[in-house]
């Protein structure tokens, strides 16, 4: 194979894997604050806002913030990278609570507990998802009745609908799931945009839902049933117990043979309730999620009947059907221990596939989803544009001759079941004694040049055994396009994709891929640091024997991308430059 056909294919298979993994959830903590005198009036509990519905699906809340310009610096400055969540034993990360004055609606409450949120996928340094505490500095305070307010950014969806379409679809078929509607935001002044205000999974909605709270309930974070998978489980109620051999017992369960499963496992979860959940996301096409990615869910054992439910979150990538991490596992995904068990004996199977095709007779109803749509779209203002991937998920796109033909998601489930296309293959979590050791990191430069139609620069780094490596661009620009710039609308804001193809001057010139994202408020001249998945890199080797000719080696650690000049010309990149000088860490798989 030439050098231009091995490029000709990354880039392909890069941009395709890249185009939706701009793709949860933060820790609390942070700063304290004086409660006053003993010569300040105490202060009663009030219920700010009267008993409205605070989700009220007709509703758009308008939420002004108020806080230090400092500590909004701060606030929106926090984040963990991508090297940071990549190691098998994820370091602990807290973000910092800083007091506000909130209007809702414009009822004012001061001494509001602010902080960013997110896991990774939504994290971005200009336009952070936000958690509110009414009550923390102020005991007994609420805001039409709650005490917690959630508010999403919407990065990874900008058509600002799929999390609140996804829970409504798990709402219809008795699964519980959190209500939520929209908010136009503002922080200091400064208009943010549409959010997405979400209820909080916590004990008023599993009261709500279950009609108790006094029961476990576990977050699930790239977590699944399994000896040491059941340790990345988060427990977010009776914490001080810590109490968690209903978990055990799950995993327990998973070790013993099929006929010995089926007689334990309905006394564990909601068996029932499980192959309904387990569908829905199916037809949902939510990729990240329970079954399609071991995350973005919850667990609850409820005391009234002592069973395990699933309580979908996240749904942001809900309505994208292709799994960008893991291609080829889907439509019907079990990327979930659980899920695969059961799709491997014949009735559990059986009892899936009639779920699915019930909620295709019943509860998928194409009409009412795109009317739900118009009304969004009418009521938050976002652009036709903006929608026009879910409507292609939804109802298709083209003819089978177009280039860019596209099934709708019935047909594709419909043609999976019928296996006339495939229906994926599992690839669920491996349950093994984490490598907690020190990760291996190399320092990483680079100096990059667009001008024009001419590519120049160099970046330069060692490979785990000490091997220098001085990947030229320059080179490679012989043979291809060695700087490939896409701009990502998939994301909001949208992320500049930078594809970096260089070969190695000190080693018979082997080619390695590099690709940047910088967040596209970020792309203008000034040094910005890694950020999530907003501003950061992943390091490639070229190997023709791996899927899409490449091996993933490394992701961003630590430091800083400098840009020194853009220049756009007709909405494309004519002029760019921009250095690096960062340390990056190596995923434990290619250390090995």
């Amino acid at each position: 194979m030439t050098f231009r056909m091995f490029f000709g294919r990354i880039q392909a298979f890069i941009g395709f894997l890249l185009i939706s993994f701009l793709a949860g959830c933060g820790g609390g903590g942070g700063t304290t604050e004086s409660s006053g005198s003993d010569f300040d009036a105490p202060v009663e509990p009030v219920n700010i806002g009267g008993d409205g519905d605070f989700y009220d699906s007709e509703r758009l809340v308008d939420v002004a913030i108020t806080l230090s310009s400092s500590n909004y610096r701060k606030l929106k400055s926090e984040a963990r990278t991508l090297a940071g969540v990549s190691r098998e034993c994820i370091p602990g990360f807290e973000y910092t609570e800083f007091p506000a004055t909130v209007t809702i609606d414009g009822d004012t409450m001061r001494n509001v507990n602010v902080r960013k949120k997110g896991y990774m996928g939504s994290l971005s340094p200009d336009l952070p998802s936000l958690k509110l505490d009414f009550d923390d500095r102020q005991e007994g305070r609420t805001y039409q009745n709650t005490t917690r307010m959630t508010l999403n950014n919407n990065r990874q969806d900008p058509s600002n609908l799929r999390q609140c379409l996804a829970y409504e679809r798990f709402r219809d078929i008795g699964v519980a799931a959190p209500r939520c509607n929209y908010a136009r935001v503002s922080v200091n002044g400064e208009e943010l945009g549409i959010f997405t205000n979400v209820e909080p999974i916590k004990k008023p909605f599993l009261a709500r839902t279950f009609g108790d709270d006094d029961g476990n309930l576990y977050e699930a974070q790239q977590a699944d049933f399994g000896t040491y998978l059941i340790d990345r489980f988060e427990k977010k109620t009776n914490e001080k117990e810590d109490d968690r051999t209903d978990l055990a017992a799950l995993a327990d369960a998973m070790a013993l043979n099929d006929t010995e499963l089926m007689n334990v496992l309905p006394q564990l979860i909601d068996l029932d309730e499980f192959i309904e959940f387990w569908a829905m996301e199916t037809l949902l096409g939510a990729w990240d999620s329970a079954s399609g990615n071991a995350n973005n869910y919850y667990i609850y054992r409820s005391p009234e009947d002592g069973l395990f439910h699933f309580i979908p979150w996240g749904a942001d990538t809900a309505f994208r059907g292709t799994h960008p991490l893991k291609p080829g596992t889907g439509p019907l995904y079990r990327n979930l221990n659980l899920a695969e068990r059961l799709y491997n004996i014949p009735a559990m199977k059986d009892a899936y596939t009639a779920a699915l095709q019930d909620l295709l007779a019943n509860h998928w109803d194409e009409s009412a989803i795109t009317d739900e749509i118009d009304r969004v779209m009418a009521l938050t203002g976002t652009p036709a544009a903006d929608v026009a991937s879910l409507e292609n998920f939804l109802l298709g796109k083209g003819e089978p001759a177009d280039p860019d033909y596209q099934r709708s998601q019935r047909e594709t489930i419909l043609a999976a079941l019928a296996g006339s296309i495939p229906e994926g293959q599992p690839d669920p979590l491996d349950d093994v004694e984490p490598d907690c050791s020190a990760p291996v990191t190399t320092p990483l430069t680079a100096t990059v040049s667009v001008d024009g139609g001419t590519d120049t620069g160099v970046y330069q780094f060692q490979l785990p055994g000490g091997q220098s490596v001085n990947a030229s661009m320059t080179f490679a620009a012989f043979e291809v396009d060695s700087i490939v710039i896409n701009r990502n609308t998939e994301s909001s804001p949208a992320v500049m994709e930078v594809l970096l193809i260089g070969a190695d001057s000190l080693n018979g010139f082997k080619p390695y891929a590099m690709q940047v994202f910088i967040e596209e408020t970020d792309f203008v001249p000034g040094t910005h640091k890694l950020h999530g998945f907003a501003t950061n890199v992943l390091l490639f080797e070229v190997d023709e024997s791996q899927p899409g000719d490449v091996i993933s080696m490394a992701t961003g650690a630590t430091g800083t991308i400098t840009v020194d000049t853009v220049v756009m010309d007709g909405g494309a990149v004519s002029e760019l430059a921009f250095s690096m000088d960062l340390t990056l860490e190596y995923l434990p798989g290619y250390v090995e």
